[in-house]
């Protein structure tokens, strides 16, 4: 049986009390999921305070909202859970009170809002920092694996960080006692470590493929056999895909003898006048392809879930790097070639 299934069939509540600073008499919203229906309960503050018994869920947590876009995971576990923090730092309420909560509280103030604060101060660290963070992260796991907030850390990992070897991943899942294993979060590593065996593995050959430019000519990765390639996943919709072109610029300018960059655009066809808009106003010169599938298609078959994601590949075509930053691909390109 899942832990979720056990929460839910205990006849203890799950009493949660709140007093978040600045909230005032505001409505406050609880998200979750039950049986595969997602629900939502709203309880009105007053000052600053408020008070809500919490339904059992589907996957053992629920999250709480105070601001827009802004969530806070509660594990839901029979007892008295204490949320308490400023409606100025919606991110960093800390939930106490109960032994998964406490946990996670204990991993946010220890690790996560850390690595964020200093993010803040030094953007340019940003990849050395998250590194770190991921070897503190990985630490933590090992360190408790009888809690579930363990298996969510490790999905987290496995999901949108995904830079270390899938056997790494697998391991620290096996470290993760049976009742975690099982649980709702467990299960989602184990699925998730399903899709990365699949993923395009380091030093094996990527799948070659053929996909149209922008004048609907076909192109295939083979035609770059013999020269390193960067594949840049894409779109013409994603900040962080268009505020790293100059950074490719830098590289395409420095490696251009050795190397060809290819974008892959995920894009759909009714959004191809947008892609050759974004391309014409970056001033993007090298190979642009899409199939305008939108995530289906290679991008689908190679997994790609990031934007962006980059893949420098060796001259027969296979994988060197895999990363959602440029940092890892120009250090590595710094180890392989020799520029004047």
């Amino acid at each position: 049986m899942s832990a979720s299934a056990t929460h839910a069939q205990t006849t203890a509540a799950c009493q949660i009390t709140g007093n978040i600073k600045g909230v005032g008499n505001q409505s406050v919203i609880f998200f979750y999921d039950w049986q595969g229906q997602q629900r939502r309960d709203t309880v009105r503050a007053q000052n600053d305070r408020f008070s809500y018994t919490a339904h059992p869920t589907d996957d053992g947590q629920l999250n709480l909202k105070i601001v827009p876009s802004r969530f806070t995971t509660i594990w839901f576990e029979p007892g008295q859970v204490t949320v308490t923090g400023s409606i100025a730092e919606p991110a960093k309420l800390t939930v106490t009170g109960t032994p998964e909560n406490t946990l996670t509280t204990y991993y946010n103030q220890r690790i996560n809002w850390k690595f964020e604060q200093r993010a803040a101060a030094h953007p340019d660290s940003i990849p050395i920092l998250g590194a770190l963070v991921g070897q503190a992260t990985r630490a933590f796991i090992a360190a408790h694996p009888k809690a579930r907030t363990s298996a969510d850390l490790l999905y987290q990992e496995a999901k949108y960080k995904n830079d270390r070897p899938v056997a790494e991943y697998e391991q620290l899942l096996r470290l993760l006692s049976p009742t975690v294993q099982s649980s709702h979060q467990g299960q989602a590593v184990a699925r998730r470590l399903t899709v990365l065996r699949s993923q395009p593995q380091i030093g094996q050959l990527l799948p070659t493929f053929t996909i149209p430019d922008t004048a609907n000519v076909a192109v295939s990765l083979a035609r770059f056999k013999g020269q390193y390639v960067l594949l840049d996943f894409w779109g013409h919709w994603c900040r962080p895909c268009i505020q790293s072109m100059p950074h490719l610029k830098q590289l395409q300018a420095q490696y251009a003898a050795q190397m060809s960059i290819v974008g892959i655009g995920m894009e759909s066809a009714e959004d191809k006048p947008l892609w050759l808009k974004a391309i014409r106003k970056n001033q993007l010169t090298w190979t642009q392809l899409s199939e305008l599938k939108a995530d289906k298609g290679v991008i689908e078959q190679l997994h790609v879930e990031q934007f962006p994601t980059y893949m420098l590949l060796d001259k027969q075509g296979k994988l060197l790097v895999m990363a959602s930053q440029l940092g890892p691909i120009e250090e590595k390109l710094r180890s392989l070639v020799t520029t004047p």
